[in-house]
């Protein structure tokens, strides 16, 4: 029963030249019965044949459809009837009983006509119900959202601002009885609070900022080298000097991105490294020339920068929600280090920005490790031909362009005689 109602209410979806269609061709084959009937059964009227083109075009195109079809089909018949007839058809044996099945027809019109606008208010009224509690289920999981996110930002600003308090509370107690180098000590770690206080403030606030517009990408050619080794001077001491990193990055490699979204990524990337695996374990950091078969994520052409670490890895079915803003992985959050839950969020969409993609890579076995991989362009000439992607040029006319451009450049750069 249920699959013949299904049936019922998809041809309602059909469109309106699919339904006129049905419906002739329903009346096309009841008249055809008609005739065949009256041709056996001569002395009988067989108007009842017509019933189901009626009932069909009031189901498809309401009451009105339905009553349209009544008053064609009982002028065509009544004229043909008078045609083929003659005075015999306004006999009472031919036309009451033609009169009658007329009256019927209306009346079942006007009911299948009412069922249809008592099925349309059900639908409406089942699409509604399905709009709020869609509605109902967005905002329930928002708050939930909300809620996780503020306990995060409770738990990690929790940690800073204890420190701080502690340390100063020390200081303000034993004044008189610490050295000189015991209160320089307790100092530094009171400011060392306020400086994480001061980064999960700002990275919170560079979030907001940059899930509300889009912030300009300054690209241009630079020694991608040097922006990493930039990265790690700015990166804290104390998180350096208990893992030491190897850098596998060529001198001569080139990239074309913003230096500033680069130089955060890696920051990034380089504190979660330090502040996530025991101390003593490396850091590696290369870089290479992406293929199309090293990562169905990257793009080939591209070059592919790599962040690996020795630490206890991330396990597959968590990597889903690794890059979502105010999200802390259980690991990180049973750790002591402090954290915001952002700082792979920004990364994920300075590296969009750029065209490039970001990924990460791990068993979740201990010691085993991650790596976190993203991609950037690897020259002008590639970088240009992904931002003409993404302003919707085709490859073929970039290249064209980008090779014209070349050439002229080239030529203008020839010296000229005098």
């Amino acid at each position: 029963m249920s699959r013949g109602v299904s049936l019922f209410l998809r041809l309602l979806s059909l469109p309106t030249g699919r339904r006129l269609a049905l419906v002739l061709g329903v009346l096309a084959v009841s008249l055809g019965l008609l005739g065949l009937c009256g041709l056996a059964f001569p002395a009988t009227y067989f108007g009842w044949a017509l019933a189901l083109p009626l009932v069909c075009a009031a189901w498809l195109f309401g009451w009105r459809g339905g009553l349209l079809c009544v008053a064609g089909l009982t002028l065509a018949l009544g004229v043909g009837y008078e045609l083929t007839l003659g005075s015999a058809f306004w006999h009472a044996t031919r036309f009451v009983p033609f009169l009658t099945v007329t009256l019927y027809g209306l009346v079942a019109c006007l009911a299948v006509g009412a069922l249809r606008r008592v099925t349309d208010a059900l639908l409406d009224e089942r699409q509604s119900v399905a709009r709020l509690q869609q509605a109902c289920q967005q905002e329930h999981a928002l708050n939930e959202w909300k809620d996780q996110a503020l306990q995060d930002l409770n738990h990690e600003l929790r940690i800073p601002l204890t420190q701080t308090d502690g340390y100063l509370e020390l200081l303000e107690t034993y004044q008189g009885e610490l050295d000189a180098a015991t209160q320089a000590r307790f100092i530094a770690f009171a400011r060392s609070g306020c400086e994480e206080l001061l980064n999960l403030t700002r990275t919170a606030m560079e979030t907001i900022q940059a899930s509300g517009t889009q912030q300009p990408v300054h690209a241009s050619v630079f020694s991608l080298r040097h922006e990493v080794h930039t990265a790690l001077a700015s990166c804290e001491p104390r998180l350096l000097q208990d893992h030491p990193v190897e850098l596998g990055i060529a001198e001569s490699m080139q990239v074309y991105a913003d230096a500033r979204f680069v130089r955060q990524i890696m920051g990034n990337l380089l504190t979660n490294a330090c502040k996530y695996t025991p101390a003593r374990t490396h850091i590696v950091v290369s870089a290479a020339s992406m293929s199309a078969t090293d990562h169905p994520l990257g793009q080939a052409g591209m070059i592919c920068v790599r962040v690996r670490d020795e630490g206890a890895g991330i396990p597959p079915e968590q990597h889903a929600r690794l890059f979502q803003r105010f999200v802390r992985l259980p690991n990180a959050t049973a750790s002591a280090q402090p954290g915001s839950g952002l700082g792979l969020a920004i990364c994920k969409q300075r590296v969009e920005a750029m065209g490039g993609t970001i990924w990460v890579e791990s068993t979740g076995r201990d010691g085993e490790g991650s790596c976190f991989s993203f991609t950037l362009a690897s020259g002008p000439l590639s970088s240009a031909l992904v931002q003409a992607k993404r302003d919707g040029e085709s490859d073929g006319k970039a290249k064209a362009r980008l090779q014209n451009q070349q050439e002229n450049l080239a030529v203008s750069a020839l010296p000229r005689s005098g």
